[in-house]
């Protein structure tokens, strides 16, 4: 399927988000309609209308990107599970919201373990861009001449903000890894590839601004000319036209820059061959990497003493059943012997009797004679 498709399967997670986002928007509304009614309609003194005003103004903010980025995640995280399995060339369930979460549950067990793995992965990524902006890369030691970096990068930000979205869809992809492994594996693929990850985020996120241009005049223009005609001031409009951009950013926008980048990033790691050495010199460019990597190292003796410590325990089970089979065995053995014992007994019985029989007639027959 084409990211186009995918996302358009996936349409129900942008939704969940749109709800999300409306009913966060209209609380926020609440709690700044009523500073603005506070301050304009009883007197208090410039101070305190400002403190009123900033308060309110921190409120809002602080729930709204709470409740978008920390509910939100987890919407995401569900739609990354359809978009890797649509992906593969799987056919989408009938219920992805069930089926997605039964995914991110079975692979990375419960929400702390997936919130705190993308927090090492945004941390590694900002040290690499460090690095990656002043001109190196894995091919050159020496840093590339030319202009900074910097100016690349924080065009790209909207599709780079992506990045942990990704290493968590390569660790879904690869069940066989363990998570910190795949991690590992994602972002080392990622620097491989840079400068062709960067170009197609820079596009994709010059398409992002323009569509959220768009979006803004649409939202502001018309309130805008309302609040001219009733004499209104047209900051409160201007400030609800930016919270329902940034609704239905997250909601749709931001929901398609996953599927593309991600689907992106799929099809260029499948074609990727990881180079050992580049393992050791990223541990160089970003102490968070070092430490992923190291946990993953860790993971893997674990889970080779565990199977060591299972085989053992398998081999003890074999001895023990060798064991006891030769003792089952002697046992029928026995039974034979004793039911041969009492048939020779009988059958000596039985003669004996004979013999007193015919000892018995061959007296009697004389006398006759």
């Amino acid at each position: 399927m084409t990211p186009n498709t995918i996302w358009r399967k996936t349409l129900i997670f942008s939704w969940i988000n749109l709800g999300l986002g409306l009913l966060t928007l209209f609380i926020c509304l609440i709690l700044g309609g009523g500073a603005y009614f506070i301050i304009t309609n009883f007197e208090f003194d410039l101070l305190t209308k400002f403190a009123i005003g900033c308060g309110a103004f921190l409120c809002v903010v602080v729930i709204y990107f709470i409740v978008m980025s920390r509910f939100g995640y987890g919407i995401r995280l569900g739609q990354l599970a359809i978009v890797e399995r649509a992906q593969r060339g799987e056919s989408v369930p009938n219920n992805p919201v069930e089926f997605s979460k039964s995914v991110v549950r079975e692979r990375f067990g419960n929400s702390r373990r997936y919130y705190a793995l993308s927090r090492d992965i945004s941390t590694s990524l900002r040290q690499m861009l460090r690095v990656l902006s002043r001109g190196f890369s894995l091919d050159n030691e020496s840093p590339e001449l030319g202009s900074s970096r910097w100016l690349s990068l924080i065009i790209a930000t909207p599709a780079l903000r992506c990045v942990d979205e990704c290493c968590l869809t390569y660790a879904l992809r690869k069940r066989d890894y363990e998570v910190n492994a795949a991690s590992v594996d994602a972002l080392t693929i990622l620097v491989q590839n840079w400068r062709s990850f960067i170009r197609r985020a820079i596009k994709l996120s010059i398409i992002i601004y323009v569509i959220c241009f768009v979006l803004m005049a649409l939202f502001f223009l018309p309130g805008f000319a309302v609040c001219q005609q009733m004499v209104w001031s047209s900051w409160p409009w201007l400030c609800i036209s930016f919270f329902l951009v940034l609704t239905v950013k997250i909601a749709f926008i931001d929901g398609y820059t996953l599927t593309k980048i991600v689907c992106e990033f799929l099809d260029m790691a499948s074609k990727t061959q990881i180079a050992p050495e580049n393992y050791k010199k990223l541990d160089s460019w970003s102490k968070m990497y070092a430490k992923i990597r190291k946990s993953a190292e860790k993971a893997a003796e674990k889970a080779e003493d565990e199977a060591a410590k299972q085989e053992r325990e398998e081999r003890k089970a074999k001895k023990a059943a060798s064991a006891e089979a030769p003792e089952s065995s002697s046992a029928p053995a026995a039974d034979d012997a004793e039911k041969t014992g009492g048939d020779d007994v009988a059958a000596d019985e039985t003669q004996a009797s004979e013999d007193e029989v015919a000892s018995s007639e061959s007296s009697t027959s004389e006398p006759q004679t």
